[in-house]
């Protein structure tokens, strides 16, 4: 029963770990911003990514916890958003920009779509809450046969 318990994961520790992921990516998307962008308002990205993953871990925490997930479990779920994230930060700084020398004849390929769209970064911050809600789903279904 002690062990049981130990296994049993709090509110704290899920926020806890998926804040310190979001926070260490707002550290390396504001580096990058810094480095690679005309602009150098990295301590802009910095703000936003830093409330942005506030507010992921409160929710993704609260969702973890009432799904009874393990830590193991935000843990590989918020590292895949962090790596994810700080690619398409990466990327969208560092790849050709073909249509500058085009004019106005716009051909993006399918990666620079992605790369460019609001909705690739909003939307990455779904797939935990998704991944998590399914896996919960499967597991009870497995648990219960």
């Amino acid at each position: 029963m002690i062990k049981a318990d130990r296994m049993k994961a709090t509110i704290a520790q899920h926020f806890f770990t998926s804040c310190l992921c979001m926070f260490l990516t707002a550290i390396i998307c504001a580096y990058l911003q810094n480095k690679y962008s005309v602009d150098r308002v990295g301590i802009l990205v910095f703000a936003l990514m830093s409330i942005v993953g506030l507010v992921f871990s409160i929710t993704f925490a609260f969702l973890q916890k009432k799904l009874k997930q393990n830590i193991k479990n935000t843990v590989i779920l918020t590292s895949i958003l962090a790596i994810y994230l700080v690619l398409l930060n990466y990327f969208y700084h560092v790849q050709i920009n073909d249509y500058i020398f085009l004019g106005w004849q716009l051909k993006f390929t399918f990666l620079q779509k992605i790369i460019n769209s609001a909705y690739s970064f909003w939307l990455a911050y779904l797939v935990p809450f998704i991944i998590s809600f399914f896996y919960a789903k499967i597991h009870t279904k497995t648990l219960l046969n």
